[in-house]
Formats: structure tokens, C-alpha cells, sequence
């Protein structure tokens, strides 16, 4: 989303760098690393640590840098990025609703992994901002639910108004009054993450607004038109703009609150169907990935392709194959159409730097950036530990190592590779620090050696601790499995109380503890409260 004043202004910038690149060179400011072979490692020191330090630098520059504007709010309430130089919110429309959704799947990730609360606290005041400040009126069509939008520095998040230069072009910004049925999907599911995490039922009342209005609106769509409009003036039920392929953030709200029982669960049913069977007629076949972003204008022609869509499409199939028995072709078709249409060389910024393949954004938008490189690398490692395939893990490697470049010392996190590159909450942070977490699940050995991290779990982690060769935690689901990487060999695991034994079958309850990867995977059922023992616990 790093799209700040002109795009052709920014692109100029790009096209300064410096070309073919050589390995004196720097990226972002860093000196760049390479392996024997001449490919790419972090400029982190130690490596192992690499993934781990530009997460915690991410979060400590929101919990400590990032300015309170004039409006007394930290920047990321009101403005969608930063001036590098100056530290200050710029003048582009804020995109509240996706950035918050972004920010709940990384922090209640990163809690897990870290123990620590306060990123869980920094983002439960987005969404209680959101909802006191961008939700809409109860009795509108589209009612109780989120803007993805404001006017930039705005307190209270109603859509932006079309933005001043682009007359010609509308709709950047989505409009007055307008909503994004993707993003209020994204978001619901957010607010539902955090009533599993933290038990407010608000953010469950949250997550059933939004999922009982995308029941209420949901529709069949065609080549033309998806499930849901991608703009719609939230009062009146008129769509402003019909297409969005990103049905999956709908879906996987859906999904959980019909797992839940929560809310009308035979409707949600109905409108989750209606929208999977859309996708797998329709953009899975056409390859119509087009229309995510908040701040693009309103186009005529469906021409604007993305990867995010198709990325996250692939991701949520490889977390759920048993939806899609073709889920093989499709997840490689989708990986191979990202690759071709975004692993391209732009003038002087080559698609693959040092055996790193680096992402571009959208067709609009072609520079190559992190948060998109991380999300591509995140899915490559989950297709790896899905399929084995080692040149995934590789490729996947590669273009992690390329994202941390865009984390400074600082914790300043650039869209992309230019000094002069603005710095986007949702590309440096809500939407890079999740993809590097999604990576050490998959490949838990990238965590750090020498130290204690949950770097999973198929349910939400509501509490851990992290003591001297001990971790407890507690889940929201009573079954439920996790993986840890661990600096001690566990002698012992209870759950409820209970012990667990030691397996050698993965689907059993239990553990099982990998010396040589010093990965721990615990699977319980009909409990919540793990701990694990070393030999110097009790």
C-alpha cells in the first residue's frame, strides 16, 4: 500500500538503483550479506536470530517511536504511514479496518511467541477505537460494522472523501460513507481473534455484526460481480465499485463463528458456500485476482491484479486442504501465477536479488516490497512443510532474508528497498511481522536456538510464561495442538493436571520432542492448561 502522492513520483525513485547490483552493494541502508554461494542472509548477526529481531524491532518502534500526532493519538489511529524523515503522519487516506485485522493476526501470534502482553494491549485499543469511532449506524443496511477507511488525521473513521488530485479517478479512499465488505470480513475475524485471546465479549458481539451482515447481503456474483460489491455505500445498499476477488476474509470468519455456534449459524453457512463456490468457478479458474486495496482509484476495467488475494487464497487452502481435494494444483497454480506476474524485473529493480525473489504489490503499483515478499515467503514455507518440497523452503529463505533488509536498527520498517520510501503501518508492521511469524510455524528451526518460543497453535493461546526451563500456557479450544522450539529437553508435559505421553504418532495426544531440531509438538484434548517440565522444573 505504499502509494504516497504520486506514484510516478515514487517510481522515479526507483528507477535511481544502482543496476546490475553487486555484492558491495546496500539494500535499505544495510550492508548486504551473502553465503558461500553468493546468496542472500539477513544482515542480522547472528542469522538464527535474524526473523526474531525485526519482529521485536517492529513492535518496540509502535510501542515506543511512532509519534502522537496533534490530534493526541498515536500516528497509526489516524494516518496510514509516516514520513521517514520528519516522523510524522502524511496526507493519504487511512485504512483502519484491514490495518487493524493485520495488527490482530500479529499480535496474537507474536503474544504466543514472546509472552509479551503489550502488543496485545497496543492493539486492543485500535479495536476499541475502531468500534467507538468507525463503525456504523445500527439502523443502516450495512449496519454495525467497520470503515476501511478515513480522511487522513481524522478521529472518527467514516470512509475518506475522494481524494483532491484524482478528479478524474474516484473512489480512492472508497468515499464518504462507504464500506469494503472484504475488509469488515478481515476485521470481524480480528475482533473474533480477540474475544478468544482475551474473553471481552465485545469483540465476539463485533465479529457476529459483521458476519450477520455479510450473510444478509451475500449473493451468487458472476464474471463481473463477487459475493459482495468491493465498495457499497453503507446507509443505502448501492454498490460503488462490485468486484473484489478477496472472499477470504469473509470465509474464514465464517467459518469460525460457525465452528463456535455463535451468531446464525445456518445463514453463515449458507453465504460461506455461496462464496467459495464463486471463487472456485470464478477466480481460481480466471485468474481475476484483482481489487484489494483501499486507496486505488475506481477503474473501468478489471485489469489491476494483486497478490494478495491469490496469496492468502492459498494460504487459508493449505490450512484447510479438506475444503479443496484439488488443493495441490490450486495452491501451485496460485503460487506459479504470483510468481510470473509479480517475481518480474522492473526497470532497474530486478525481480531476484542475490537468489532472493522479491514481490511486487499490485499492476498499479510495481516496486518491489516487503510486506508482499514476506507473504509470498510465508506461503512458499507452508507448501514445504505441507509437501516436502525443498526448493520451496529455499525460495521461501531467500525472500525472508530480502524482507528483513526493509527493518532498520531503529525499527523503522520501509515498504521497499529506497531510503526515501514511506514507512506504511500496514506494510512494515501489521502485514510483515505475521508473515515472519506464519514462516517460524511452518519452519519452526528458523525460531531462535538457545531459546523458548510457541511458534503455533491451531487455537487461539489465551495466556503463556516463559520460566527457566518451563513454558505454561493456556488455549481457548480444550483440543488443540502446538509446536515449540525449545532451548531444554522436556521430561515431562501435563495438560489440565494430567500427563501426557510421549509419542512417536503425530495424531495421538501427546508430545513429541525433536533433539536434533529441538522442536516440541503437543497435541491435548478436553484440556486448556499446558506446562512443560525440563529437568530443572518440577
Amino acid at each position: 500500500m505504499a502509494r504516497i502522492a504520486s506514484r510516478l513520483g515514487l517510481f522515479i525513485l526507483f528507477v535511481t538503483v544502482a543496476s546490475p547490483l553487486r555484492a558491495e552493494d546496500t539494500l535499505n541502508g544495510h550492508r548486504v550479506v551473502l553465503d558461500g554461494q553468493g546468496k542472500l542472509l539477513s544482515w542480522v548477526e547472528p542469522q538464527e536470530k535474524a526473523y526474531d529481531r525485526v519482529m521485536r524491532l517492529a513492535w518496540d518502534f509502535l510501542l515506543h517511536t511512532a509519534p502522537v500526532e496533534s490530534n493526541g493519538l498515536k500516528a497509526f489511529y489516524s494516518y496510514c504511514c509516516l514520513d521517514p524523515v520528519k516522523l510524522r503522519g502524511t496526507a493519504w487516506p487511512h485504512n483502519p479496518a484491514g490495518l487493524y485485522a493485520m495488527f490482530a493476526d500479529s499480535a496474537a501470534a507474536y503474544y504466543a511467541y514472546s509472552g509479551d502482553r503489550a502488543v496485545v494491549e497496543l492493539v486492543q485499543g485500535l479495536l476499541d477505537h475502531q468500534l467507538a469511532y468507525g463503525t456504523t449506524p445500527s439502523h443502516w443496511s450495512w449496519g454495525d460494522v467497520p470503515y476501511a477507511s478515513s480522511d487522513h488525521g481524522a478521529t472518527e473513521y467514516r470512509g475518506a472523501h475522494d481524494f483532491k488530485y484524482d478528479k478524474k479517478l474516484p473512489g480512492r479512499g472508497d468515499g464518504y460513507g462507504v464500506i469494503e465488505p472484504d475488509k469488515l470480513g478481515e476485521l470481524g475475524y480480528g475482533y473474533l481473534k480477540f474475544y478468544e485471546l482475551t474473553g471481552e465479549a465485545r469483540y465476539r458481539e463485533a465479529a457476529i455484526a459483521c458476519a450477520s451482515a455479510l450473510a444478509r447481503h451475500v449473493r451468487s456474483g458472476d464474471a463481473d460481480h463477487s459475493p459482495w460489491p468491493f465498495r457499497v455505500y453503507a446507509e443505502t445498499d448501492v454498490a460503488r465499485e462490485e468486484y473484489s476477488a478477496n472472499v477470504i476474509g469473509p470465509i474464514r470468519l465464517l467459518d469460525e463463528l460457525t465452528r463456535l455456534g455463535l451468531g446464525d449459524v445456518p445463514a453463515y453457512r449458507r453465504a460461506r458456500q455461496m462464496a467459495w463456490a464463486w471463487m472456485m468457478t470464478y477466480p481460481m479458474q480466471n485468474n481475476l485476482w484483482v481489487t484489494y486495496f483501499e486507496d486505488v482509484p475506481i477503474v473501468e476495467k478489471l485489469e489491476n491484479f494483486n497478490q494478495y488475494s491469490p496469496m492468502e487464497t492459498a494460504r487459508y487452502i493449505l490450512q484447510h486442504p479438506e475444503y479443496d481435494p484439488e488443493w495441490r494444483v490450486h495452491v501451485a497454480n496460485l503460487i506459479q501465477w504470483v510468481e510470473k506476474t509479480f517475481v518480474v524485473d522492473v526497470p532497474k529493480e530486478p525481480a531476484v536479488m542475490w537468489g532472493a525473489n522479491a514481490v511486487s504489490e499490485q499492476i498499479h503499483f510495481m516496486p518491489k516490497m516487503g510486506s508482499h515478499t514476506s507473504r509470498y515467503a510465508s506461503v512458499l514455507a507452508l507448501w514445504h512443510e505441507a509437501t516436502g518440497d525443498a526448493a520451496a523452503k529455499e525460495k521461501a529463505f531467500r525472500s525472508f532474508n530480502w524482507a528483513t533488509y526493509m527493518c532498520r536498527e531503529n525499527g523503522a520498517v520501509n515498504v521497499g528497498p529506497i531510503n526515501e520510501q514511506t514507512i506504511w503501518f500496514s506494510d512494515g508492521y501489521g502485514d510483515y511481522i505475521r508473515h515472519f511469524m506464519a514462516g517460524l510455524g511452518a519452519v519452526p528451526e528458523w525460531a531462535p536456538a538457545g531459546e523458548d518460543h510457541l511458534v503455533r497453535s491451531s487455537s487461539m493461546v489465551a495466556s503463556v510464561s516463559y520460566l527457566r526451563e518451563e513454558v505454561n500456557y493456556q488455549t481457548f479450544d480444550d483440543a488443540s495442538t502446538e509446536v515449540l522450539r525449545l532451548s531444554f529437553n522436556p521430561k515431562r508435559v501435563t495438560a489440565d493436571g494430567k500427563e501426557l505421553p510421549k509419542q512417536n504418532n503425530p495424531t495421538a495426544a501427546g508430545w513429541m520432542f525433536d533433539e536434533r531440531t529441538r522442536v516440541l509438538r503437543v497435541r491435548h484434548e478436553g484440556s486448556r492448561l499446558v506446562r512443560i517440565f525440563g529437568g530443572g522444573a518440577r
